[in-house]
């Protein structure tokens, strides 16, 4: 993995920022003003594009890096190890005070704090589900007493002593500090000249010093924390067994945004526990799957300094080996388990006999997965960070795994951050400069029979590309219609299967206790238990039966089926361009003899332009599929819920004695009735779906195509066979003895 360091990347920044800007203002003071009126179609093709290159620096993509882990996985103390300062408070965080926490690089030397609160309609539908839980039972036996514990907790905590006469009907006043936050749009901003003003702050909120903690959504903090420069964000989720609705939807909104996502585990709870639930349980993995976004996973492990001699046998080492041996064993042998258990899980997604190319490639991915095995403890010991009084045993930073994780961050930026948006800047302001130069430059050759001769039959070469990229498109249109249907006759069986299979995925509804499927109901078919972490989704359940079949079969279709049309695309434009390119040249030899340097190097201009053309129009198609899988894999469980909604609004009127079986009574029946025509939903819908991103790949297709044949169109136009003789124009001198020098890209 090779990294870009923050000062290159500043560099490049800097780089592509001065030679946009120099090649801007060249552009207005001579290009503009020369091009007006004759040349007003080439004019506004070059405004287009500057515009395009000013945009990459004008909004260098922030990156999102989200990590998610159980409660007590050692996130916090991780956190503060990257970032190089405690930031984080470490010890205090419980699951009902865990809030979504953002962190990026800001210019120093402040400090900045943003917290994102509920709004007032968002507390009162939390404070609904709360109430439900306290509500007691006929059977006390029956009672949950940690839900009801927790829900009392969150309440008591904004009404404080009002809590003793609390009614969801006669709401007691909120605290006025409560209102101050409500009155400021629920946003409270503040900065800090002290890393640790700012940290108590913090603590102040999760230690529930405050009335505010149950309503804290997100926190986003700033400051000169070097590695993430360059656009990076790390979004630190909380723990799986987070019990509030509004920050389990900033949750999924992370999730779902974020592009790289790393899996925190504790080495000490063994990798089954941690990996396992997340990935598996929670089918963390099998989303990202359908998602397309199981490429961007890596998993991090925690405490690896908390082993002690007695392992050594275990890890195959001498009992008198060193510490700093021991735990490089133990991170070693942590990676390869890890990628072993991930390499399971992909082979449990996939049928029992279902073998394919696609399958292959995912468990090698599996065996390549990236794992950093870390001592935050150790690192934060050996940086004077915190407040750790006892040596930790080892005396090596790059033993703790902590420089790897900012290799990785380093990475990152330099492959997806600002840094990689300057340099595609800088390549095409420069190929913007070679296309107006050889604009001007063909403005500026006198006329000859030959140069007639030589346009007239580039004209008949550009013709015939024209028609080989519009059959490659055909066959590729006709590819893409094959795939579709190969697909939907694959999965067709599944369906008619996944009906019958509801009434058995559903069966575990009815061991869950009376308050968990009270509350359950009130969220519509989703809640996480405070008490166990564990994540109930009805909609899911119900979906499980196709969802549990697809993982494979997706990915064969949008990754692999429809990547292959369109990289057999992108190589067929590639071979035609190369065959134009050397035709055209054929052609000025056989007129002119030995082709002049200016003229070849225009030619190389077109080979790169046409490529750069193919990368962009290749990306496009990969973020039109991204977002329409994601798109038709979360609709799945959507079309469950509104089919599903009648009989939960039924069930959460229900109360008095024997309310689990009445709630049940409304459920049960409503999944299997529903199951056919929620299945027939879903298939119209994914049908539709695959028939609108079809028509989508294909403009961007035909775009590619139009563009490559344009770009032809204008190496014929503007070919520099020689230009020893100048016409007498002095804009067009003035413009070409005046081309700025932006740099090699």
């Amino acid at each position: 993995m090779e990294t870009v360091n923050f000062a290159e990347s500043t560099r490049w920044i800097r780089k592509a920022t001065d030679a946009v800007n120099a090649f801007s203002d060249w552009f207005e003071r001579k290009v503009v003003k020369a091009s007006q009126g004759s040349w007003a179609h080439e004019l506004s093709s070059w405004k287009k594009e500057l515009d395009a290159i000013r945009s990459l620096l004008k909004e260098p993509r922030r990156i999102r890096i989200a990590l998610v882990g159980t409660t007590g996985s050692g996130k916090s103390t991780l956190l503060n190890a990257v970032l190089g300062q405690e930031l984080l408070p470490v010890g205090v965080m419980r699951p009902c005070t865990a809030f979504v926490t953002t962190v990026r690089y800001s210019v120093g030397p402040e400090y900045g704090l943003k917290v994102q609160y509920c709004r007032p309609e968002e507390w009162r539908k939390d404070l609904e589900a709360l109430s439900s839980a306290l509500e007691p039972p006929e059977d006390e036996e029956e009672a949950d007493r940690k839900l009801m514990e927790a829900a009392r907790k969150r309440i008591q905590a904004v009404y404080g002593q009002s809590f003793e006469n609390f009614s969801p009907d006669r709401l007691p006043p909120l605290p006025e500090e409560v209102e101050k936050v409500f009155s400021r749009g629920s946003v409270e901003k503040l900065v800090f000249d002290d890393p640790k003003a700012m940290l108590a702050h913090l603590r102040k909120l999760v230690r529930g010093d405050s009335p505010l903690w149950p309503l804290v959504k997100e926190v986003n903090l700033s400051g000169p924390y070097a590695c993430l420069q360059g656009g990076l964000e790390l979004v630190d989720l909380p723990g799986l067994n987070d019990p509030n609705e509004a920050r389990v939807e900033v949750t999924k909104k992370f999730l779902r945004s974020s592009p790289f996502l790393w899996i925190v585990f504790s080495m000490v709870r063994g990798l089954t526990d941690d990996i396992q639930r997340i990935l598996k349980e929670e089918k963390l993995l099998r989303a990202l799957i359908l998602g397309g976004r199981y490429q961007t996973l890596s998993l991090v492990g925690t405490r690896a300094d908390d082993i002690d001699h007695s392992a050594c046998d275990q890890l195959g080492l001498p009992e008198d080996c060193s510490f700093a041996e021991l735990v490089r064993e133990y991170r070693k042998q942590t990676v390869k388990e890890a990628r072993r258990q991930l390499e399971e899980m992909v082979r449990d997604l996939a049928g029992p006999r279902e073998e394919s190319e696609t399958l292959s490639r995912m468990i090698r991915m599996a065996r390549r997965v990236i794992v950093h095995a870390t001592s935050a403890r150790a690192y934060n010991k050996l940086k004077g960070i915190g407040r750790l009084r006892s040596d930790i045993g080892l005396e090596n930073e790059e033993e703790t795994g902590i420089p790897g994780i900012h290799r990785h961050l380093s990475w990152i930026a330099g492959t997806h951050g600002a840094a990689s948006n300057a340099q595609k800047a800088l390549e095409r302001v420069n190929k913007l400069k070679e296309e107006i130069a050889f604009f001007f430059g063909a403005k500026a050759q006198p006329f000859s029979q030959k140069l007639a001769e030589a346009h007239s039959r580039f004209a008949q070469e550009s013709e015939s590309l024209g028609k080989r990229l519009d059959d490659a498109q055909k066959r590729a249109k006709e590819r893409l219609k094959t795939y579709r249907e190969r697909f939907l006759e694959r999965i067709d069986p599944y369906f008619a299967q996944s009906v019958q299979g509801v009434e058995q995925s559903i069966q575990g509804w009815r061991s869950i206790h009376w308050a968990t499927l009270k509350a359950i109901v009130q969220r519509n078919g989703s809640f996480r238990s405070p008490t166990s972490g564990r994540h109930y989704d009805f909609n899911l359940d119900i979906s499980e039966p196709l969802l549990s079949r697809l993982p494979v079969a997706w990915e064969q279709y949008f990754t692999d089926d429809l990547g292959r049309v369109a990289h057999e695309l992108s190589i067929q434009i590639s071979e035609s361009v190369s065959s134009f390119c050397d035709k055209i040249l054929l052609i000025c030899e056989m007129l002119f003899g030995p082709s002049e340097k200016q003229f070849k190097e225009q030619l190389g201009w077109f080979r790169e332009k046409i490529s750069l053309l193919t990368e962009e129009s290749a990306k496009k198609v990969v973020n039109a599929v991204s977002q329409r899988r994601r798109e038709l894999a979360a609709r799945i469980p959507r079309v469950v819920q509104e089919r599903m909604t009648p009989a939960y609004d039924k069930a959460k009127k229900e109360k008095g004695s024997a309310l689990k079986t009445r709630i049940l009574g409304h459920l049960e029946p409503a999944a299997t009735e529903s199951a056919r025509p929620i299945y027939d939903a879903i298939q119209q819908d994914l049908v539709e779906g695959l028939r609108d991103l079809e028509m989508i790949i294909h403009g961007l297709f035909e775009q590619l195509v139009s563009s490559a044949t344009e770009q032809a169109q204008k190496v014929v136009n503007n070919a520099n066979i020689s230009i020893k003789e100048l016409s007498a124009n002095p804009n067009v001198e003035d413009i070409l003895a005046t081309l700025p020098q932006t740099g090699a890209s």
